[in-house]
C-alpha cells in the first residue's frame, strides 16, 4: 500500500494551517475587543427634545413608535403615487367611479 501525499498551507497571520484543496476557515481571527463610540446627541424633529446616545435613540423610537432610517436600508421605497392595490381592487374602484359619475350626470338631466 502506497503512502498518500498531503500538502498543507500555512497562511500566517495567526490563521490555522489547512490541507491544500480544502476550503480554509474564512472567518477573521478576532484581534481584540471593538469599542464603538456612542451616538451623538440629536434633536427630535417630532417633539424638538434633545436625546442622547443609543439609549436616547431607543427611548425616542419607543415613545413615538418610529424606527431609525438606518433600519429601513434595503427596503423598497414608496412614493405618494405608489398604488399597492391588486388588479381586482383597481378594477372594482374604476367601476365604482364610473357608476358614481354616470349617476351624478343622470341626476342633473332628469
Amino acid at each position: 500500500m502506497g503512502h498518500v501525499r498531503e500538502t498543507w498551507v500555512f497562511p500566517g497571520g495567526g490563521r490555522p494551517p489547512y490541507l491544500k484543496g480544502t476550503q480554509p476557515d474564512t472567518l477573521p481571527i478576532p484581534r481584540g475587543i471593538t469599542i464603538l463610540p456612542d451616538l451623538p446627541d440629536f434633536v427630535s424633529p417630532i417633539d424638538n427634545k434633545t436625546y442622547s446616545g443609543r439609549a436616547g435613540l431607543r427611548e425616542h423610537c419607543k415613545i413615538h413608535d418610529v424606527v431609525p432610517n438606518a433600519d429601513l436600508r434595503g427596503l423598497p421605497t414608496l412614493t405618494m403615487q405608489s398604488d399597492l392595490r391588486s388588479a381586482e381592487q383597481k378594477q372594482a374602484s374604476n367601476e365604482h367611479r364610473k357608476r358614481t359619475l354616470i349617476n351624478e350626470v343622470n341626476r342633473h338631466y332628469r
